[in-house]
């Protein structure tokens, strides 16, 4: 029989060498990072003792900031053992209701932008619940770059036919049919109006869509341009 013999060794070794280089760097920043974040932190409650506001809202930005950055961090290491197969799903039984509960006390502070409402019925699901987080995280820091402020932010949480089904809908810029095809390729990222530039690298769709993979789920897009957005992503639930 003929045939080609592909040698991948040396891909494989490449990809290995990229993914040791993400987290070696990814380790030797998130350390200082950390730090920095402490004694931001220990800043914040002396200037409350102060009684400084301007200090105190500088302050709440910083942290804020430096949050952002050790999510950033967290991507990319996710991304890379996702792509060595390391990524590892904990599951746990819990209720969907209560996970948005706490990421609605989160988003109080963090999310200062944009209104964001949550409503939810309670639906318990047997599944990771750090991950399931970060994908309703992921979905609202998108919600919040394509929408323009004070525009609000809708969380929804329902039981359907067997699914816990999570929606997050925004007022924002929308998504064409081009656009819609290619939103969880990795490092794939709408621009903005008129071409503005929009953080970050175009890794949370994608890693939320892995992970909602690898809990038996799906995830999806719903949009109209200039009308908004609504990202839905459903997995087995264990009752209703």
């Amino acid at each position: 029989m003929n045939g080609t013999l592909i040698d991948i060794t040396e891909p494989k070794r490449e990809q290995q060498r990229k993914n040791d280089f993400i987290a070696m760097v990814s380790h030797e920043l998130k350390t200082p990072l950390a730090s920095m974040k402490l004694y931001l932190q220990l800043l914040q409650q002396h200037a409350g003792q102060k009684q400084d506001p301007v200090v105190s809202g500088t302050l709440v930005k910083a942290v804020r900031q430096v949050k952002k950055m050790i999510g950033m961090i967290n991507s990319f290491l996710n991304v890379s053992r996702l792509e060595a197969g390391k990524m590892r799903i904990d599951k746990q039984v819990f209720d969907i209701r209560e996970l948005l509960a706490e990421i609605e006390e989160e988003t109080s502070t963090t999310v200062t932008s944009h209104p964001v409402i949550y409503s939810s019925v309670a639906v318990k699901v047997n599944a990771d619940r750090e991950k399931i987080s970060q994908v309703v995280h992921n979905l609202i820091s998108n919600a919040t770059k394509y929408s323009a402020a004070r525009s609000p932010i809708a969380i929804n949480c329902h039981y359907e036919e067997g699914y816990a089904l999570v929606s997050v809908t925004d007022r924002g810029i929308g998504v064409n049919d081009e656009h819609r095809e290619r939103l969880f390729e990795q490092y794939y990222r709408v621009e903005a109006d008129r071409g503005e530039s929009v953080s970050g690298f175009g890794i949370g769709l994608y890693l939320s869509a892995e992970i909602i993979s690898r809990h038996d789920g799906t995830i999806w897009v719903e949009s109209e341009p200039g009308r908004g957005s609504t990202f839905f992503f459903k997995i087995p639930a264990l009752g209703g």
